[in-house]
This record gives structure tokens, C-alpha cells and sequence, in this order.
């Protein structure tokens, strides 16, 4: 989604880092999410994840109130340039319709018609372009995943995917889809396909470490791509082995927060 994050707050509570996920080692991003060592084997406790879902809120794209046609017309009218337009055509409409010389009659009703047509044609190409981004947006929400497994109370279960939170620990497998942005804590011959996000044709193979961030760059400068010990939304997972590898998981930290996706 463009523009920066929100801002944290009551209706956007965010976890607040000095260095972003990838630069930081699976140690660091335990403390940071306030959990237990050997998280992978018990996970959170019902209890737990309950209270965190309270806090964060469910993970899902946040839904604006879609707009009736009437309001996205008046949407593309209400600004000065179209009101002087319109002001512009009333008065050649006066115009037309007090004249008695036909050149002068002729050339008022034309600018009232080019006028009103440049007006109509504008709008319909801006109400034109949200309906395509209201497209593209739906999409996106069907890219994502509608479950997860995870371990809860030293137990895999499988959950709605809007239900998981910041510290749970995820299960994934070969053609299982991302559910939220995660942070790799275990991977075995695990690489992602993330062309859509990166534009990379070859799947990237992840890793657990915390990213190295190249001398003269700040942290949050370093390509997604190479943000090799992270995993994006919507994204599936492939393996470069053979087909024994379908039984292998992928223990990845859920650390993303209500609207948790850029």
C-alpha cells in the first residue's frame, strides 16, 4: 500500500525498534516481542495470544467504507478549477440564449458543450482509475493466505490467518502461502518465490541470521530482496530439492502489527 506507515497510535499500536527485524538476531527479536526462549517448541498460550490480538488487532488489510458513485462524482467536481468551468459555461450559456447573432449563439453553445465534456471526461477517467485500484486492492486481499498453522500451548493447530499475532510461531511448507510478514527463526532448503515484491525471477533462499547492512546505508535502506531472513505476505514457499523436502517445516516469528502490510 504507498506512503509511509502510520502514525502509532490507538487505532495503529505498533511495536517500537531501534533497528528493524532483519538486522537483528533471533535473541534480539525474542526480547523485543517479550517472549520465552524455546518458543518454537511451545509457542503462545491461548491466553496470551488472546490478549495480543486485543492489542494488535487482527491481521487483515484495513477496509475503508467504499464510496457510493454520487460521492466519487463530487469527489472530482469539488475543486476550483471546475467551479470556474462551470462558472465559464453559465455565462456562455446566458450568452446563447440572449443573442440574437447566430455566430455569437453558435460559438456560446460550443463552449458550453466543450466545456461540460472536458468536465464529464475528467471525471469519469479519475472514478475509472479508483475502480481499477479498488481492483488491485481486492486482489491483493486474495493473494493472501485464509490460514496458518501455528504452535500454541506446545501445540500445532491451524487458526484463521487474521487471527494470528506478533509472536506467534508458524508453521510453513512447500506451496503453503505467507500469512504475514515473518521473521525466519529455523529454515531447512527453504527458499521463497517473490518476483511480485521484488521483481526477482529466482526464488530467494532464506536464512536465519540477522542482515549485515552494507557500510554508508541505513538499515531500513536494504532491498527487500536481500532481506533474506524474512518472509512477505501473500508470498509462497518452493524448495530447490527434491520432493522429500514437502515433510520439512519452517518455524518463522510472526512480528508485524495491525495493518501489517505496506
Amino acid at each position: 500500500m504507498g506512503g509511509g506507515k502510520p502514525a502509532v497510535g490507538e487505532d495503529n499500536p505498533q511495536m517500537e525498534l531501534n533497528s528493524p527485524w532483519h538486522t537483528l538476531s533471533i535473541q534480539e527479536v525474542i526480547k523485543a516481542m517479550e517472549l520465552n526462549e524455546g518458543l518454537e517448541k511451545s509457542g503462545l498460550t491461548t491466553a496470551d495470544a488472546a490478549a495480543r490480538l486485543e492489542k494488535y488487532g487482527p491481521n487483515k488489510l484495513t477496509e475503508k467504507v467504499k464510496k457510493t458513485l454520487l460521492q466519487r462524482i463530487w469527489h472530482h467536481i469539488n475543486n476550483i478549477l471546475v467551479y470556474v468551468l462551470l462558472t465559464v459555461a453559465i455565462v456562455s450559456l446566458i450568452q446563447a440564449v440572449t443573442t440574437n447573432d447566430g455566430q455569437t449563439r453558435f460559438t456560446a453553445w460550443f463552449q458550453v458543450a466543450l466545456i461540460l465534456s472536458v468536465i464529464t471526461l475528467n471525471t469519469w477517467i479519475g472514478i475509472y482509475q479508483e475502480g481499477n485500484a479498488e481492483k488491485a486492492a481486492d486482489a491483493l486481499k486474495n493473494m493472501l493466505s485464509s490460514d496458518a498453522r501455528v504452535i500454541r500451548d506446545s501445540k500445532e493447530i491451524m487458526v484463521a490467518a487474521s487471527d494470528l499475532v506478533p509472536g506467534d510461531v508458524c508453521l510453513l511448507g512447500l506451496g503453503d502461502k505467507v500469512p504475514a510478514d515473518l521473521r525466519m527463526i529455523s529454515v531447512s532448503n527453504l527458499a521463497t518465490g517473490e518476483a511480485a515484491l521484488t521483481g526477482e525471477s529466482v526464488p530467494i533462499d532464506k536464512v536465519t541470521e540477522p542482515i549485515e547492512v552494507p557500510s554508508g546505508l541505513d538499515p531500513e535502506q536494504v532491498p527487500l530482496g536481500d532481506r533474506k531472513n524474512m518472509a512477505y505476505s501473500g508470498k509462497s514457499f518452493v524448495y530447490w530439492h527434491c520432493c522429500f523436502c514437502l515433510l520439512q517445516l519452517v518455524f518463522c516469528l510472526l512480528y508485524i502489527y495491525r495493518g501489517w502490510t505496506d
